[in-house]
């Protein structure tokens, strides 16, 4: 898939989990408004040394998240993959787990894209929730 984020070395991408994330959600965790740009940084800090995180956003994040430029900054280095304008972020996200075998990130429950679940057992093995405690992130089975 050519739109993934060219944020790691060739030799991270064959030694490092993959692990898709849901960057929109991951900013507006506990309902966030404006969603925080904190929780993203958070994010990345905790996953990035263990995994290979594609981070997948929503084309709109852009016009509403607390700190434009910083993420600018991450779209710029690919960091963050921005989904067209119109294109669900959770779309991405499903076809990236199913196309690399890999967790799904996210406190989404995917209703509206059941249809692209490949099983109902499919989604418990890939879905991870998460939480930020006392600015840590943690993720865990649903």
């Amino acid at each position: 898939m050519g739109f993934l984020c060219c944020y790691h070395s060739l030799e991270v991408l064959h030694v490092k989990p993959k692990i898709v994330i849901d960057i929109s959600n991951v900013a507006r965790y506990y309902n966030e408004s404006p969603p925080k740009m904190e929780n993203i940084k958070i994010m990345f800090q905790t996953l990035k040394s263990e995994y290979w995180v594609i981070g997948i956003a929503d084309w709109n994040l852009q016009y509403c998240i607390n700190n434009p430029e910083f993420y600018s900054s991450y779209l710029k280095r690919g960091i963050i993959t921005q989904t067209p304008p119109k294109i669900e972020a959770d779309i991405l996200i499903i076809m990236i787990a199913i196309a690399h075998d890999c967790f799904m990130i996210t406190n989404d429950k995917f209703r509206d894209h059941i249809d692209l679940i490949p099983s109902e057992l499919w989604l418990q093995e890939h879905l991870r929730k998460f939480e930020i405690i006392n600015g840590e992130f943690q993720f865990y089975q649903s």
